[in-house]
């Protein structure tokens, strides 16, 4: 029988998942939802880095940083069950969204142009529905608000493809990952008593049947190829010949020529 109380102490968080407590370690309340944020804090501090090497626009360099917040605030919630780390992992998905929206609508913009005006329209919707959240305290407020903030991504992105010459591949994967991610985040939700019967059922299935951490995995990636993807049509549309290449022969990130920008 798992400790109701592991080394974090009583859960605050309001949301509580469908694996158990501290049954893999004492120190770490959902073992497998915690570890699964790795993908999710990695994979994008490695394009920041290649990033930061290839100087690419800030907005992407925001975009993928906030990637890595989501994450590490993601591990920190999953790992302790506490309200304070909640809203670390909550609020940063809402203002993380409208970095990747903003990333969408300059695609076309000047080199390093920003629109001061799109950014305080972002920031004050981001701040409004920040500040009800903590108001009201109920989480499917914020589920419902980042729900339709990536449905506008996904619906730019679909504009995007559809208008401007682009890496297709790149987004079929990228909103193909998402979509699964979010069909193992409704499984996890709706057939809870379903997966807990089969985690009992079949003692040694590890982190099989825990659907939240699969939509980690999922969503993580899906993420990361949508930033991608707007980083290649970007750097495409501004004739920088941007290539996607592999690290380890299967993971993609994007290196730019800068050549043409210093003949420019």
């Amino acid at each position: 029988m798992a400790p109701i109380d592991g080394y974090w102490g009583k859960q605050t968080a309001t949301v509580d998942w469908c694996e158990e407590n501290y049954v893999v370690s004492s120190y770490i309340a959902e073992f497998w939802n915690t570890l699964s944020n790795a993908v999710i804090i990695l994979a994008p501090l490695f394009m920041l880095i290649v990033g930061y090497q290839q100087n690419i626009e800030r907005r992407f360099m925001y975009s993928f940083l906030a990637v890595t917040v989501i994450g590490t605030g993601s591990w920190l919630f999953h790992m302790t069950l506490k309200y304070s780390m909640q809203l670390m992992d909550e609020v940063p998905m809402l203002w993380g969204s409208t970095s990747f929206i903003y990333s969408s609508l300059m695609v076309k913009s000047k080199p390093n142009e920003d629109n001061v005006l799109v950014q305080l329209s972002l920031f004050s919707m981001c701040l409004f529905v920040t500040l009800m959240y903590l108001f009201i305290n109920a989480p499917v407020f914020l589920q419902v608000a980042y729900g339709l903030l990536n449905t506008v991504v996904i619906f730019s992105m679909v504009k995007t493809c559809l208008t401007m010459e682009c890496d297709k591949r790149i987004f079929l994967g990228g909103v193909g990952c998402y979509l699964i991610g979010f069909f193992f985040w409704n499984v996890d939700n709706i057939y809870c008593h379903h997966l807990k019967y089969l985690k009992v059922s079949q003692a040694a299935s590890g982190m099989l049947f825990e659907c939240h951490a699969w939509w980690h995995i999922f969503s993580g990636i899906g993420a990361y190829l949508g930033l991608l993807f707007s980083l290649h049509t970007r750097y495409v549309y501004l004739q920088r010949k941007p290539r996607v290449k592999l690290l380890f022969g299967f993971w993609p990130y994007i290196v730019i020529d800068n050549t043409t920008a210093k003949q420019k």
